[in-house]
């Protein structure tokens, strides 16, 4: 078969080159041998960065996996299949199946096709209702393979152990967690409030030099899976956790921060002052809330005139759209540097 040799440091260069120009066997999967790696090809043609040379040595086929709606052809209607939404929500081997009411009846079916094409899920299970409640927490049913609501996620580095209905948690917010550990600069010293399970800590940790990273969490289930997660990646030097109410844990914390981070979006504006007083001068705030495009300007106006009543100037440096809540209503974060 038609190869691409090249070196492994020149790997993605000319893999990109290839699906660029259509040059790339889409059936086969590359092989690596002493430092180089050979890309299969359908024609010849130059490749820059590769020798183009005919192996004698056979590549392993890809592993054809068949479309969900190919599985269900025989057990829906077309009109059926056609509701069923593409992209599930997975947290570490548990993917969290969501259904319109319409096919309500059909999702334990639903489920085990889902089961059969993702071969690194083990349980399958539906919302019940969305997050609510003091912890935002919210309730799945078991649908289908194995029956557990715990599992360890794993993201930017990471590992996260949790239980779906014990923590808050989205694994749809992990690109902007490591935008945020992005962000942070070395020596930075890091406060988190709503911790939760400890992704936020854990990302920013991992994924930054930051000195510390604090997190605060209420929720005496979640602030034991964050104890828990501290230890399994190795970050108790950097990584410190307390539980409690915010409004009560901050005030004693005797120290200020270069950076705070919000992720509680729906009450956030109750909690803008403790922060304030929690911030250096030149810090930053990531300030999140639930808006439709139409809301954010006056959203931003009540985050200026809280920050005005606490004697603050202040810049929003940023809106940053980082996830959807609803149809036409996104979460968005404010960053928010504080000028005095």
């Amino acid at each position: 078969m038609l190869a691409a040799e090249t070196e492994l440091k020149n790997a993605e260069k000319v893999k990109n080159f290839l699906i660029q120009k259509g040059l790339l066997e889409t059936n086969h999967l590359a092989v690596k041998e002493l430092g180089l790696i050979y890309f299969p090809i359908n024609k010849k043609s130059k490749v820059p960065g590769a020798k183009v040379v005919d192996t004698k040595f056979s590549f392993p086929k890809k592993k054809l996996v068949p479309k969900v709606e190919n599985l269900l052809k025989d057990k829906l209607s077309n009109k059926e299949i056609r509701l069923i939404p593409r992209s599930q929500e997975i947290v570490g081997k548990i993917m969290i199946l969501e259904v319109p009411e319409e096919l309500k009846s059909k999702e334990r079916v639903i489920a085990e096709a889902y089961l059969q094409i993702n071969e690194h899920v083990e349980t399958v299970v539906s919302k019940e209702q969305f997050h609510e409640g003091e912890y935002r927490l919210r309730k799945v049913k078991f649908l289908a393979g194995k029956k557990t609501k715990e599992t360890i996620h794993y993201e930017n580095g990471v590992k996260i152990r949790l239980d779906l209905e014990k923590t808050y948690f989205s694994a749809r917010s992990g690109n902007e967690r490591l935008r945020i550990a992005r962000l942070v600069k070395p020596g930075e010293e890091v406060l988190v409030m709503f911790s939760g399970a400890a992704p936020y800590p854990l990302v920013i940790a991992k994924n930054s030099k930051a000195k510390v990273v604090y997190g605060v969490e209420m929720n005496p289930l979640s602030h034991q899976y964050a104890l828990e997660n501290v230890k399994l990646n190795n970050l108790d030097n950097r990584v410190a956790i307390f539980e409690g109410d915010v409004r009560t844990i901050v005030p004693k914390i005797k120290k200020t921060f270069d950076r705070i981070v919000m992720p509680l979006p729906k009450t956030g504006q109750q909690f803008l002052s403790l922060a304030l007083k929690k911030i250096k001068i030149g810090g930053i705030i990531h300030y999140y809330s639930f808006l439709s495009e139409e809301e954010m300007e006056q959203e931003a106006k009540i985050v200026r005139d809280i920050c005005k009543e606490e004697g603050n100037q202040i810049r929003i440096v940023k809106k940053v759209r980082c996830g959807q809540f609803s149809p036409r209503i996104f979460r968005i974060c404010f960053d928010i540097k504080v000028l005095k």
